[in-house]
C-alpha cells in the first residue's frame, strides 16, 4: 500500500514537472503508462541528469582540451572584466599550477572595493609560497583575517612553510604547532611532526605520531580511505622512532 501511494506521488511529481517544463507529450504517456519504470526514466533523465551531464560534459571538455575552460574564461574577462569573472580566471590558472598567471590575475582585483578581499589575500599567500616569494608570503599573511576556519589553516600552514625555507624555525613551529587540533589537519600535523624530526625533537614528534595513530583508530572507514596516504606515512615515520 505504501508503495502504491509513493508510486503515485511520484507520477505527480514528474507529471508536474513536465508540465512546468513544458516536456514533450509522449512523457506524459510513459510516466502514466510505465507508473514505476517511467517515472524513473523521466527523473533521470529530465530532473536528475541535467546538472551532472553539464558537469561531466564540462569535465570530460577540460580532459580532451585542458585549454578551453580557461580560453573561455579569458573571453570572458575581455567582455566584461568583473571581480568574478577575474578571480575565476585567477583561479583556473592556480588550478593548472601556471602560479605566476594566477598571481597576475589575483593581483589586477586588489584595488577598490576589494583591496582587501579575504578569498583573494588567501589565495595570494598560497600562490607566493608556489612561487617561492616566502616573504610576500609573510607580508601578506600578517595582516590577513581569513573568511573561514579551513582557510586559516591554510594560511597558517603555508606561513609555516615559509618560515621553515627562510631559515625562522621557531616562526615556523609556531605556526605549525597552531594546526595540532585533534582529529583534524591530519597532513599538515603529519609534516609538523616530520619538521619535529629535522629539528632534533624526536619525543615530540613520537608523540604527535602516537596521537595520530589513537585517532586513527578510532576513525571511520570512509575517513580511513580518504586519509590512507597519510597515514601510511605516520606509520613509517613511527617505526623510525620506536
Amino acid at each position: 500500500m505504501i508503495f502504491y501511494y509513493l508510486t503515485v506521488a511520484v507520477q505527480i511529481f514528474c507529471c508536474y514537472h513536465a508540465y512546468k517544463n513544458r516536456s514533450e507529450v509522449y512523457w506524459y504517456a510513459i510516466i502514466f503508462l510505465l507508473p514505476v519504470i517511467g517515472s524513473l526514466i523521466y527523473l533521470v533523465l529530465n530532473v536528475l541528469k541535467k546538472n551532472d551531464a553539464q558537469v561531466i560534459t564540462d569535465e570530460i571538455t577540460t580532459v580532451i582540451n585542458p585549454t578551453k575552460k580557461i580560453n573561455d574564461l579569458i573571453n570572458k574577462v575581455k567582455f566584461s572584466d568583473t571581480f568574478a569573472n577575474r578571480v575565476a580566471l585567477a583561479d583556473a590558472y592556480f588550478n593548472k599550477q601556471e602560479y605566476q598567471k594566477a598571481l597576475d590575475n589575483y593581483e589586477t582585483v586588489l584595488g577598490g572595493a576589494h583591496k582587501d578581499d579575504a578569498y583573494v589575500q588567501e589565495q595570494l599567500v598560497i600562490t607566493h609560497y608556489h612561487l617561492k616569494n616566502y616573504n610576500k608570503v609573510i607580508e601578506v599573511a600578517r595582516s590577513l583575517k581569513p573568511n573561514s576556519e579551513l582557510r586559516a589553516s591554510k594560511v597558517h600552514f603555508f606561513l609555516g612553510l615559509s618560515y621553515k625555507e627562510l631559515g625562522k624555525l621557531n616562526n615556523a613551529e609556531k605556526q605549525l604547532r597552531s594546526l595540532d587540533v585533534r582529529y583534524s589537519h591530519y597532513p599538515e600535523r603529519l609534516v609538523l611532526a616530520q619538521f619535529l624530526i629535522d629539528r632534533k625533537k624526536p619525543e615530540a614528534a613520537k608523540e604527535l605520531i602516537e596521537e595520530l595513530l589513537t585517532e586513527y583508530s578510532h576513525m571511520s572507514k570512509p575517513n580511513v580511505k580518504l586519509h590512507r596516504n597519510t597515514f601510511a606515512e605516520v606509520k613509517r615515520l613511527h617505526s623510525t622512532l620506536v
